[in-house]
């Protein structure tokens, strides 16, 4: 059985750093035999408490999408200092039937300090039962270690990029073996 594996953007501007490191870590967990489906968080209305009949298809969409992962890789651009508000809102509408018990890997980019928005949303999908693959991957001033182009041109964070894949598919290959703790 394939791992299904879930790429959140936490950035809505394409191709941005966030989305070409998402491209990237995608292509890795493929490499390693997981099927991978990307999701545009950017098609999701704001949480404002309605019932959830009364959401758009895209919020079923979402769910749907969590629901049936194995694990989870995100990528987080950090601004003034946290997660972006579109992906914590898209981490909103998920809990732990959608989550819980998944493994789940943190890329998080920015031009200035990239670790706060990784431990936001680590913080968040912990809180609904989310597994860490750690080590999280945290490139700060990206423009330095990334460049224009779909790989970084920092070798060192090619190679974090791998190791966190390589831990994700180990942990997502237990989930499916029904080896790892259900929330």
């Amino acid at each position: 059985m394939a791992v299904r594996i879930l790429g959140i953007n936490g950035s809505l501007r394409g191709g941005s750093t966030a989305h070409r490191a998402l491209r990237f870590a995608l292509a890795a967990l493929e490499a390693s035999g997981a099927h991978c489906e990307p999701f545009d968080i950017g098609s999701l209305p704001a949480l404002d408490g309605r019932r959830d009949e009364e959401y758009p298809a895209a919020v079923a969409a979402w769910r749907a999408a969590c629901a049936a992962s194995d694990g989870f890789v995100v990528t987080i651009p950090s601004y003034h200092g946290a997660v972006p508000g579109g992906l914590k809102n898209a981490l909103d509408f998920v809990d732990t039937p959608h989550v819980g018990g998944k493994p789940f890997a943190l890329i998080g980019v920015a031009g200035g300090d990239a670790e706060p928005g990784v431990t936001d949303v680590a913080r968040v999908v912990r809180h609904i039962g989310g597994i860490a693959a750690v080590p999280d991957v945290v490139i700060s001033r990206s423009g330095e270690h990334w460049g224009p182009g779909d790989e970084p041109v920092n070798k060192d964070v090619a190679a974090a990029i791998h190791k966190v894949a390589d831990n994700l598919m180990a942990l997502c290959r237990l989930r499916v073996e029904g080896r790892l703790p259900q929330p």
